[in-house]
């Protein structure tokens, strides 16, 4: 599959099923401006929180709240933020956050199958599907612009040798 199926959802589907997805992940969290991005925290399972490159927790919560409205978002996204006056007292601050008082890191729901995803494409055999992807997508390209055939519809079930008999 291509970059339209590396959603959170679609990877978080396939894992489910034990199906290994060699899709690359639709990653936006990379950053330009040469501040660090969410790669450069590290995911801290056993107590859900990040630990920062200078080894300071952002966390989701820091009470426990009594109101529902202010807990949890409910949509499939976690908060993580890191306390304003460890970032501000902190020498990394221009390259973590120049712009902000303090870090905030969102992490998906399904933020486990996609690192599944990532770690998957740094294999060999990812590469070789890659590979084998990019030769049917010509094959397609080429029905599709020389043969005219812009709509094509492919039966994908098994038909027994001996029905064609």
């Amino acid at each position: 599959m291509d970059t339209a199926y590396g959603s959170g959802p679609m990877l978080g589907w396939l894992v489910d099923r034990k199906i290994e997805p060699h899709i690359p992940v639709m990653d936006k969290a990379s950053r330009t401006d040469g501040t660090w991005s969410c790669a450069d925290f590290e995911w801290d399972a056993e107590n859900n929180q990040y630990i920062c490159p200078e080894g300071e927790p952002l966390k989701q919560f820091r009470r426990n709240y009594s109101d529902p409205n202010r807990g949890p978002t409910g949509k499939g996204v976690a908060k993580y933020k890191a306390l304003k006056q460890t970032c501000q007292a902190c020498l990394s601050e221009m390259q973590c956050c120049p712009n902000a008082d303090a870090r905030k890191i969102t992490r998906e729901e399904h933020e486990d199958a996609r690192q599944v995803a990532r770690d998957i494409a740094k294999t060999k055999q990812y590469a070789i599907s890659m590979r084998l992807r990019k030769k049917v997508e010509m094959l397609f390209a080429h029905l599709k612009r020389i043969l005219g055939l812009g709509r094509l519809w492919t039966c994908r079930a098994f038909v027994p040798p001996q029905v064609l008999v």
